[in-house]
């Protein structure tokens, strides 16, 4: 049987049309698409800003690692407690080793941080619970708080994103040890076991006072998985 012109493309027509989409096929694809993306963009969403969190904290961990060292190279000692410090107070290592843009005491904590905090396990703090006494405070270039005191080891505060929220303990807000030998470590004792650290960050136990949701970001390889 013979195919003219008028044939044959009537005859790609039809093929074409074999292998096209309805409407309906099209309109279930995409309803399938906008459950999926409702079900995982909101997943997706709070791990992205686990990560932000993560990244700022790392940052200002850095930071404060890298001042102290400059600090002993500076003071020609092998420890904080021999340095400056000794002479100029905890205050002395925000000012001459981080660029701050607004500086703040115990009594006016809250021109640096936000005025209300709340524990992983949903119990509000107030800042003031976590900021030692004669503390010096500062917000630094990067837009994070940071609270120092001490002389011959340094305990820190630091809101990693300043006054914005969401102000909980283990999320923006956490404590860290500067030991005597410019370690920046999680607590004050070195001895004391990882795991009850690890295990009281999600409950909200002494999570501010000794850093332990910093401790298992850390033992997680620097991520919030919690």
């Amino acid at each position: 049987m013979k195919h003219n012109a008028f044939t044959l493309a009537e005859d790609m027509q039809n093929s074409k049309l074999k292998f096209g989409f309805t409407l309906s096929e099209i309109l279930i694809t995409l309803g399938i698409i906008g459950v999926v993306s409702a079900l995982t963009l909101p997943t997706l969403m709070k791990n992205h800003q686990r990560q932000v969190y993560v990244t700022q904290l790392h940052k200002v961990y850095n930071e404060l690692a890298q001042a102290a060292e400059q600090l002993k190279t500076d003071s020609n000692v092998t420890r904080l407690g021999e340095s400056r410090l000794r002479r100029q107070g905890s205050g002395y290592l925000l000012n001459h080793y981080f660029k701050t843009t607004k500086t703040c005491n115990n009594d006016n904590l809250t021109d640096c941080f936000g005025n209300d905090y709340q524990n992983m396990n949903g119990d509000e703090v107030s800042i003031s619970n976590f900021v030692p006494a004669n503390s010096a405070c500062a917000i630094i270039a990067s837009g994070a708080s940071i609270c120092v005191s001490g002389t011959s080891y340094l305990e820190v505060v630091t809101d990693i994103n300043g006054k914005q929220g969401p102000n909980i303990v283990g999320r923006d807000l956490f404590s860290l040890i500067i030991w005597n030998n410019g370690t920046v470590t999680t607590k004050r004792d070195p001895s004391d076991a990882d795991d009850n650290f690890i295990d009281n960050c999600t409950k909200g136990v002494d999570a501010g006072e000794y850093g332990t949701c910093l401790a298992k970001i850390i033992s997680d390889g620097w991520k919030m998985d919690y």
